[in-house]
């Protein structure tokens, strides 16, 4: 449940939503987004895509709202979730519920890539490989202190998928891109705030207030220079869904190999 620190938070009943996949709250001119537990596994459900993409048409005609904060739920491990995942999807026959997050993924990315609201993205704790990922189509991050990014992905011999290694190559290079990608090892917020894939670190003690102070100073321009300075700054992104695509061709033939089937036990993992 997200809490409101100071200011006024009026109710909107149509915005301010509650499913089983994420809920919505109202503080100003800021929607904050939270993702519940299990997100891998929430993603693979058709009717949350569609629930998600429906409602985030519904917050793009919403006027008042200037600026998104997306946050996951903190109540689990990103890198175990992640390695949990994928071990219980590949012990089945077919690929469904892969197929299904790669689609999700792709969708949600594209989709805030259109919005005309700055996108704020949050990290606290453990990062999920995906949602490092997904952070990068944002506008804007932010990492509480507390924050740790893992590439799992390499635990399990895949690729990591939602367009990471599009967006790093075009934000600090191939080869700092290399470093982060296929190096097997962890990083602090400070490590990733030094590369530039984050914003600004805050304390996790008082992140949330800090999170909407930000947010609310984008929220001070007006709504017609956040859009046309969203479409700026994200021309250079406009064959983002092609790329999406050919990812996916890349990751699936890594998943149809036999050496995916018998991927590394993720009691083996270890930090370089």
């Amino acid at each position: 449940m997200i809490k409101t620190y100071g200011g006024s938070m009026k109710q909107h009943p149509a915005i301010e939503v509650e499913f089983k996949f994420f809920s919505t709250k109202i503080f100003d001119d800021v929607l904050w987004i939270n993702f519940q537990k299990n997100l891998l596994i929430q993603s693979t459900s058709l009717e949350n895509r569609d629930t998600l993409l429906a409602y985030l048409d519904k917050v793009a005609a919403c006027d008042f709202i200037k600026a998104i904060v997306i946050c996951s739920s903190l109540e689990e491990s990103g890198h175990q979730a992640y390695i949990n995942f994928f071990q219980a999807i590949k012990s089945k026959q077919n690929n469904l519920g892969l197929q299904r997050l790669c689609n999700a993924y792709a969708s949600f990315i594209l989709k805030i890539k259109e919005l005309n609201k700055i996108i704020i993205h949050t990290a606290c704790g453990n990062v999920l490989p995906l949602f490092l990922n997904l952070s990068l189509v944002c506008d804007y991050r932010i990492a509480a202190d507390n924050t740790v990014y893992k590439n799992s992905y390499l635990d399990m011999g895949v690729l990591p998928i939602g367009g990471g290694a599009y967006f790093l190559s075009k934000m600090i290079g191939p080869g700092k891109t290399w470093e982060l990608l296929a190096l097997k090892k962890e990083y602090a917020a400070e490590e990733a705030m030094a590369y530039g894939i984050i914003d600004k670190i805050v304390p996790l003690n008082g992140f949330q207030p800090e999170v909407l102070r930000v947010a609310h100073q984008f929220g001070e321009v007006p709504g017609t220079t956040l859009s046309g300075l969203k479409r700026l700054i994200q021309f250079s992104t406009n064959d983002l869904k092609d790329y999406l695509e050919y990812e996916n061709q890349e990751f699936f033939k890594i998943v149809h190999q036999h050496s995916y089937k018998q991927a590394v036990d993720p009691t083996t993992w270890t930090v370089l």
